[in-house]
C-alpha cells in the first residue's frame, strides 16, 4: 500500500465504527471516516467465526490486495475498515467475488475520485 497506513489501534476502529458512514453487501461492510489529514488509513476486521486462521489470513490478503489495486483511484484523507460477515468462509468466496463487492462499497460511498 503505497500511499496508506494501518489502522493498529481499537479506539480508532471503534471510533470509526461509531461514527462513519458503511455500505454493505452479500459478505462485506466498508465504514468510512473523513479524517483531517491527507493520508488514508486502511484496517480489516474478521471474525473468528469465520474459519480457522489460515483462512482468516487468506480473506485479510485477499481485502488488501483489491485495496492496492484500488488504491491509486480513490480519494486521500479517509479512514477505511473492511468487515467481513460472520457468515462468510473462504469456501463461499474467492477473490472476484471480494473484489467486486469492495469496489461496489467503495463507489456506493462516493470514494473514487472524479476525473
Amino acid at each position: 500500500m503505497k500511499f496508506t497506513y494501518r489502522i493498529k489501534k481499537n479506539r480508532v476502529f471503534k471510533k470509526i465504527l461509531k461514527i462513519g458512514e458503511y455500505a454493505n453487501s452479500k459478505n462485506i461492510t466498508v465504514h468510512v471516516l473523513k479524517n483531517k489529514k491527507n493520508k488514508s488509513f486502511f484496517g480489516i476486521c474478521v471474525s473468528k467465526k469465520n474459519g480457522i486462521s489460515v483462512h482468516r489470513n487468506k480473506l485479510k490478503r485477499w481485502a488488501r490486495e483489491v485495496y492496492k489495486i484500488e488504491e491509486e483511484k480513490l480519494k486521500k484523507g479517509y479512514f477505511i475498515v473492511v468487515i467481513y460477515k460472520k457468515n462468510t468462509t473462504i469456501n463461499d468466496v474467492n477473490f472476484e467475488i471480494v473484489k467486486t463487492e469492495i469496489c461496489k462499497c467503495f463507489k456506493d460511498l462516493g470514494l473514487y475520485e472524479e476525473k
